[in-house]
């Protein structure tokens, strides 16, 4: 797939329009992303300082997962993923998540959140990712409906049948939904290209290449993000 610089990825994902949070349907989760960059010289603390916010909040009730990244430009990604409208509404008024968000937020030069919907949560239970992959996927409206089927097919039968494939995490833009941001985590560099290789990623590749109009890729540092453990459907 065609690599395209990620000056490109930060342009357009914070140059989308900030909505409120989207209620999550009876079936999935509410989701959201949340983008954070520091102005020179406040890196290491606005990395700690986001690090104790997602640290803290997915120890809240209703919680499910806080999984992300830093890429290789310093800006930092995350997917937060709750059970429900209350559950988020509950965790940005617990205490100790405003604070911890009013620091991270004191350190930011930037922050954006983009109100999602959860197109497809696919996790294992345990496990540790050394490589976090994202994507952004703008796909033709015409074929929307064919691209979904084949995108399930896909995480589905990855994160159920290959090791180190230890999420694949799909998210539909509110405003526009035929926009996917995809999270991808896996245990290591050799477990991403098994995956790539491998004959259902193959198959998707295959069966996509008229359906996606324009995609960003985005590569994060190596880090150790760890699976909440908990059900995401």
């Amino acid at each position: 797939m065609k690599k395209l610089l990620f000056c490109a990825a930060m342009m357009m994902l914070l140059g989308l329009q900030v909505l409120p949070v989207n209620a999550a349907s009876a079936a999935q989760p509410l989701v959201r992303w949340s983008v954070y960059s520091a102005a020179a010289g406040n890196e290491n603390a606005l990395r700690a300082a986001v690090a104790a916010l997602n640290t803290t909040l997915q120890n809240s009730e209703g919680v499910l997962a806080v999984y992300g990244g830093e890429d290789e430009n310093g800006v930092m990604r995350y997917l937060e993923i709750y059970t429900d409208e209350n559950a988020f509404n509950a965790a940005q008024n617990y205490a100790n998540v405003k604070t911890a968000a009013a620091q991270a937020l004191k350190l930011a030069q930037i922050h954006k959140t983009l109100a999602a919907d959860a197109f497809n949560l696919q996790s294992k239970t345990t496990g540790t990712a050394d490589k976090a992959r994202m994507a952004l996927l703008v796909i033709d409206p015409a074929q929307l409906d064919a691209y979904k089927k084949v995108l399930a097919k896909e995480m589905q039968s990855a994160v159920a049948n290959e090791e180190g494939v230890l999420a694949l995490l799909a998210t539909t833009e509110t405003a526009r939904p035929n926009v996917f941001h995809l999270l991808e985590l896996y245990a290591d560099d050799n477990a991403y290209r098994a995956h790539i290789d491998g004959p259902y990623f193959q198959e998707y590749n295959k069966a996509v290449q008229t359906m996606v109009t324009d995609k960003v890729l985005i590569v994060n540092k190596p880090q150790a993000v760890t699976l909440s453990g908990k059900n995401l459907k």
